[in-house]
């Protein structure tokens, strides 16, 4: 009987962290396909969308910047990682 508790406990938890991740990855993601859509993908641009979804904004705008974006490009896709 203990030992179902702990497994339906990891279980649960193990569910809870899987849907915590999910929002931030979808929050990339939606930066990550504007910028594939204006034209601009790349390692560079991945990272910079995952500091925008952490909530880095200058990290973002820097990133992508480099990658070579325009700044209205860039902020718009930080935003987008930011939702």
């Amino acid at each position: 009987m203990l030992l179902r508790r702990f497994v339906v406990a990891v279980v649960v938890s193990a569910g809870l962290s899987v849907s915590t991740t999910a929002v931030a990855t979808a929050d990339q993601f939606g930066c990550t396909f504007y910028a594939a859509s204006q034209g601009y993908s790349g390692k560079i641009v991945d990272i910079g969308c995952a500091d925008g979804a952490r909530g880095n904004r200058v990290l973002c705008l820097g990133s992508l910047r480099i990658a070579g974006m325009p700044d209205a490009i860039a902020e718009e896709a930080c935003r987008r990682a930011a939702l």
